[in-house]
């Protein structure tokens, strides 16, 4: 699992001395928990950032699903109380 996950433990760290970095440079003291907490404050800022394009393509996907819903609810009513076999099923035994 450790070999797996190595890349994203990398993004992390690098991100989070990065931001301690720029942190530090700027004035705050490095010992500080708070340059350390700003760090978090910034990863949790380029994570959402990034992950802005997979929010996207939730919302669109949440909206062609709404499109289509009457046309859903009327094949669920035309099939309601219906009973569909499985083409396994609806074949006879040997």
């Amino acid at each position: 699992m450790d070999t797996i996950l190595y890349p994203l433990e990398w993004f992390v760290a690098f991100v989070m001395v990065g931001f301690h970095k720029i942190f530090s440079t700027i004035g705050l003291n490095a010992e500080s928990g708070w340059t350390w907490a700003l760090s978090i404050v910034g990863l949790v800022v380029v994570l959402r950032i990034l992950l802005i394009p997979l929010f996207v393509k939730q919302i669109k996907s949440s909206r062609r699903l709404q499109l289509i819903q009457p046309e859903m609810q009327k094949i669920q009513a035309k099939y309601k109380g219906k009973k569909i076999l499985s083409p396994a099923r609806s074949r006879p035994r040997k």
